[in-house]
């Protein structure tokens, strides 16, 4: 489904969206944000408005990271308007036969999907990401530039993982977490932490 792509955030993660979304052969109509600006088209209180008045085709969350409570609530709001989510996978991106993607996800450059990966939906993986085999990375997960997944790892949902951040085989992060930049993760943390 390519056409006229709406981007929830006007920010530095929303431009980057952007980006991805031209990419991957899609127009950007606009955005939504609190500041106005030239390609703002409204607040996120609009969406469903431009959907029905027909000037956008899909919408995609670009609110980045100091945000993830709200990524969460923007993607379900779109999900409640039934406005489209297309997944955003770029070209250089390499995706194996095997994978599941769900709606929503922005994968960057030089991200890398093993066997038996499954990615849930409203997922970031920015550039340089690897997951390796058999990992799953649950809904509105984040992972910073970097984050290498090895085989069988989980990440629940609302997870952020920062620049670089490792996890050994086998390990769980837990919902909500927080892993700091160049962790690395070797057993199974409970709740928010800073590795």
């Amino acid at each position: 489904m390519a056409g006229r792509l709406l981007i929830l955030g006007a920010g530095g993660h929303g431009r980057a969206v952007a980006d991805l979304a031209a990419e991957c052969g899609f127009t950007v109509a606009g955005f939504t944000d609190r500041l106005r600006g030239p390609e703002v088209l409204g607040g996120d209180d609009e969406v469903a408005a431009l959907a029905r008045d027909g000037k956008i085709d899909g919408a995609v969350v670009g609110v980045g990271n100091t945000a993830l409570v709200r990524r969460a609530e923007l993607f379900a709001m779109l999900t409640s308007l039934r406005v489209a989510t297309p997944t955003l996978i770029h070209p250089r991106a390499s995706v194996s036969r095997s994978c599941k993607i769900g709606q929503g996800v922005v994968a960057f450059p030089n991200v890398v999907l093993g066997a038996g990966v499954e990615i849930d939906d409203n997922v970031v993986l920015y550039s340089g990401v690897i997951v390796e085999h058999d990992c799953r990375v649950a809904d509105n997960a984040y992972l910073s530039p970097g984050v290498i997944l090895a085989g069988g790892v989980t990440i629940e949902a609302g997870a952020f993982l920062g620049m670089g951040a490792l996890v050994v085989p086998g390990v769980t992060v837990r919902k909500g977490a927080r892993v700091r930049a160049g962790a690395v993760v070797v057993s199974s943390p409970e709740g928010i932490h800073s590795a």
